[in-house]
């Protein structure tokens, strides 16, 4: 009874051995799928920034076109709807229609004419109230989706938004009520959009081309109002159609695939700063 089975003693080593090369594999496969979702993380930020960078091109553009806000928004539409339009044929996409992707093309529409009307009426207005976007998408995230907020998310918002207001409190106007109120608007309709990826349904590059033609068809009452036609004029709405609404929800659109609507409205607060 005390003798040694050495056959059994090579199995026990062999079912040790491989238990090891199992726990191993499976810690080299938990570290690899870490840095594959830090990079894909570390790629969705870098795009929500690029976003905001050209998002931020819109405040010195609109004030520079002699145009109403409606006609501004439908123009810019125009050229804005080809550039997703090309994006999507690059990735084979094809357009979606349902009641969430009118949903989220009428979250877009309300959000650009409000940002161009208020930014007509009052611009640090304008910039600084939009940006109360972030305090709206951690608030219906918890309300819709059930997603309480972390201390973090809460502090970092608080913290983003006081420094916004440092940084234009001598330009604040009080007294531009409308102004403020469509700003409102638009910050709340703003975290609509960013949150858009997350409804059942939702197909983001597809709202995306109906809220453009949605603005270029209100526009067209208007567009024939305008006295001033002159090419540097319709140089700042290509930009601002290509750039500042074609490219930056192009950048959006991915960098909400790989982060959170919450952490891309915290990076996206970088664009009052450049605007």
């Amino acid at each position: 009874y005390g003798w040694e089975n050495p056959a059994e003693e090579r199995m026990e080593n062999s079912i040790e051995e491989r238990m090891e090369n199992t726990t191993e594999t499976r810690m080299g496969g938990m570290d690899m799928s870490d840095k594959k979702m830090n990079a894909e993380s570390l790629r969705g930020t870098v795009c929500v920034l690029l976003s905001a960078v050209c998002f931020s091109t819109g405040g010195v553009l609109i004030k520079s076109i002699p145009w109403s806000s409606v006609t501004i928004q439908g123009a810019r539409s125009i050229f804005s709807a080809l550039v997703v339009g090309c994006y999507m044929l690059l990735r084979r996409q094809k357009f979606v229609w349902n009641k969430t992707v009118l949903f989220g093309a009428v979250c877009n529409t309300v959000m650009a004419f409000a940002f161009v009307a208020a930014t007509k009426l009052t611009t640090a207005n304008a910039i600084v109230l939009q940006f109360t976007e972030p305090v709206f998408v951690i608030l219906l995230m918890w309300l819709i989706f059930h997603k309480k907020p972390g201390r973090d998310a809460v502090f970092a918002c608080a913290g983003v938004f006081a420094g916004i207001l440092c940084f234009f409190y001598t330009s604040l106007d009080a007294g531009a009520m409308a102004g403020n109120l469509l700003a409102i608007l638009s910050g709340l309709a703003y975290a609509l959009v960013m949150m858009q990826k997350k409804f059942r349904g939702a197909d983001f590059e597809s709202s995306l081309l109906v809220s453009c033609a949605l603005s270029a068809a209100i526009g067209i009452p208007f567009y024939g109002q305008e006295n001033e036609m002159s090419l540097h004029i319709w140089f700042f709405v290509l930009l601002l159609g290509v750039v500042q609404f074609g490219l930056s929800y192009v950048f959006l659109s991915r960098g909400l695939d790989a982060v959170s609507p919450v952490t891309a409205s915290l990076t996206s607060t970088i664009e009052p700063i450049l605007n």
